[in-house]
């Protein structure tokens, strides 16, 4: 693998904009966006679900589908107007979100009746690459390597913090899923604590390693592509019609422990499934897309894997969270995973 560098940037604000890339990045910044307000972002318990949740009043006024021409994640250095990135060039750029949902700060809100906490952490920005029109399906392999140092990077520094608890990045690709940004990008969320989600599958790890019990069926049955090291597949309890799971066949905790064999075929895997989906489609396919890793980072029982969940029911109709799923969290499928699994494979290996 190549050796990748990494440049820290400190903005206007005195926070850093990383910039990851197979060549030192040397460049001398360009104008900066006006320095924005700090988000100060409180939790509220939910006493009924047993689960924080995050408010943040900021967000209402973030960048929401501004014209191609004024896109805040290109490089900003030979347009007439500032970016996010004030450079000509870069190859992968992480930088603080303005209008974070978890960013530690020291303002306590006190609310009569209600169980209230600063909601501390960091929400990062991953724009993928400098070109608009650029996704994982079109990039190169070894740019997908390069997220994947990146991410790594993250996870090694975000969980040295004393306020931070998880981290989780992901992708919200498509306007059904909620994106205000067309310019190829996801997000990484560090939380104060380990979300319910990941909480359920910490403790489920720590009975069994459900994912190699699978296995075998997995590799047989339910797969969509695989080599020797890793293994794309509909897992046989999907709750999403297409959902995918790409998994390493080796138990590790997170992809900070990749070999370099490992990173290049979750590369090639990763870039398979969004091709596939595609494909499958015939058109730009909508999902989200996380990475499910260990909190700890020598966790010995957690099986990382990325799950993929396109919001689809069949072929192009949306999957609507009704009374079953939103009210008691029950999912109701009518395809089954090994069905899809046949159909996706056609599209993937």
């Amino acid at each position: 693998m190549k050796k990748v560098y990494k440049r820290e940037f400190q903005r206007n604000d005195k926070r850093n904009l990383l910039l990851f890339g197979y060549n030192e990045h040397l460049e001398k910044a360009s104008l900066e966006l006006e320095i924005t307000p700090t988000s100060n972002p409180h939790m509220r318990w939910n006493p009924s679900r047993h689960e924080w949740v995050t408010y943040s009043s900021t967000r209402k006024v973030r960048t929401s589908f501004p014209p191609k021409e004024y896109c805040p994640l290109c490089p900003g250095a030979e347009l007439n107007f500032p970016t996010e990135i004030p450079f000509k060039n870069f190859e992968v750029a992480i930088f603080p979100n303005r209008w974070a949902s978890f960013n530690t700060n020291d303002i306590l809100v006190s609310i009569e009746g209600l169980d209230v906490k600063p909601s501390n952490g960091e929400c990062e920005v991953v724009v993928y690459s400098s070109n608009h029109l650029d996704t994982i399906a079109q990039m190169p392999i070894e740019r997908i390597e390069l997220l994947f140092n990146a991410w790594s990077d993250r996870y090694l520094q975000l969980l040295k913090r004393d306020d931070i608890n998880y981290v989780m990045p992901f992708e919200n690709r498509g306007e059904e899923c909620g994106v205000t940004l067309h310019h190829p990008h996801g997000q990484i969320y560090a939380f104060p604590f380990v979300p319910p989600v990941i909480q359920k599958e910490v403790e489920a790890f720590n009975k069994e390693n459900f994912i190699l019990k699978l296995m075998k069926d997995l590799e047989n049955k339910y797969f969509v592509y695989q080599d020797e090291n890793v293994i794309a597949a509909v897992p046989p309890f999907a709750r999403y019609a297409y959902e995918i799971w790409i998994i390493p066949k080796r138990q590790i905790a997170g992809p900070w422990q990749f070999t370099e064999g490992e990173y290049h075929s979750f590369s090639i895997a990763l870039q398979k499934v969004v091709k596939g989906y595609d494909s499958f489609l015939g058109r730009t396919c909508p999902y989200i897309m996380g990475l499910h890793a260990a909190p700890k980072l020598n966790d010995k029982n957690f099986h990382f894997h990325i799950e993929f969940n396109p919001p689809l029911r069949h072929d192009d109709k949306p999957k609507v969270l009704a009374g079953s799923e939103s009210m008691a969290g029950v999912f109701i499928m009518d395809v089954l995973p090994e069905e899809t699994a046949l159909d996706l494979r056609k599209h993937i290996s």
